[in-house]
């Protein structure tokens, strides 16, 4: 009795340990996946990463090549790319239902801000996409809570970004302009105890969202949207006024040609 059990013990900690290993040996394509799903899930357009590196001594890591896809109606590919991004994990936290990440540092991160034709501005646009994730995922959190959760909670305890630029488009006007990115820091991404990864990503999309936003007014750009909207209402106004002047017209043959006939009627009857 006492070997059956040794032996169950023992294949018990080679299945914990083979889990583990399994978890360390794919811990990059693990991360990457992690960004990419929970990226796009936020932002509601493809968030793509070239590598992950996380090493397993300290928990330091790199992320190279992360990019966020432009909302549709707009014409450039991305409307951020995040350039250098280190991170520090905390390992210990790897396999429980808290993952703590210590800092995440992104530097030189860009963003492509555009006004379209229509006067829509592409930053406002992922703005609500991120507002409608939130309120999505606020009913998944519910769900996750009576049935089970999709993944581990996190907390970012220190997010730093440095040294960005905004590269601005006002496509209607042809007119382009270079801005800096004022230098951003934030703590404990996710609260004290910590939020799902796709909320976590909204906080970090949305700052940065923010912050490119302030710099855009603060260069009076932010005038084109009104300028631009102002004018495509005054061409819709035109358009319904001729469409309305064309029923007109069609209704006043119309009944015009009835009378016609109607009166020719009556005279035949006579």
């Amino acid at each position: 009795m006492k070997k059956l059990l040794f032996g169950a013990v023992l294949v018990l900690l080679v299945m914990i340990g083979g889990g583990v290993y399994f978890l360390l040996s794919n811990l990059d394509d693990l991360v990457k996946n992690a960004i990419e799903t929970y990226g796009s899930e936020a932002a509601k357009t493809p968030v793509a990463v070239q590598s992950v590196k996380i090493g397993l001594q300290d928990g330091s890591g790199t992320i190279n090549g992360l990019s966020v896809g432009n909302p549709a109606g707009f014409s450039a590919a991305q409307v951020f790319s995040l350039g250098e991004i280190s991170t520090r994990v905390d390992l210990k936290s790897i396999s429980e239902e808290l993952v703590i990440i210590d800092e995440v540092r992104i530097l030189a991160p860009e963003v492509f801000f555009e006004i379209n034709q229509a006067g829509q501005m592409n930053l406002d646009r992922l703005k609500q996409n991120l507002g409608a994730s939130g309120s999505d995922s606020a009913g998944k959190s519910d769900a996750g809570a009576q049935g089970g959760s999709s993944g581990p909670d996190i907390q970012i305890r220190r997010l730093l970004f440095a040294d960005g630029r905004v590269h601005a488009k006002v496509v209607p006007l042809g007119k382009d302009y270079e801005l800096k990115l004022p230098r951003i820091e934030l703590t404990n991404l996710g609260g004290k105890n910590g939020a799902p990864a796709r909320q976590v990503a909204e906080q970090l999309l949305t700052a940065l969202s923010d912050a490119a936003l302030e710099e855009v007014k603060k260069q009076g750009l932010d005038q084109y949207k009104k300028q631009l909207e102002a004018e495509v209402n005054q061409r819709i106004d035109a358009e319904k006024q001729k469409l309305k002047e064309k029923l007109n017209d069609k209704v006043g043959e119309e009944v015009g040609t009835e009378v016609e006939q109607t009166l020719k009627g009556l005279f035949k009857k006579k």
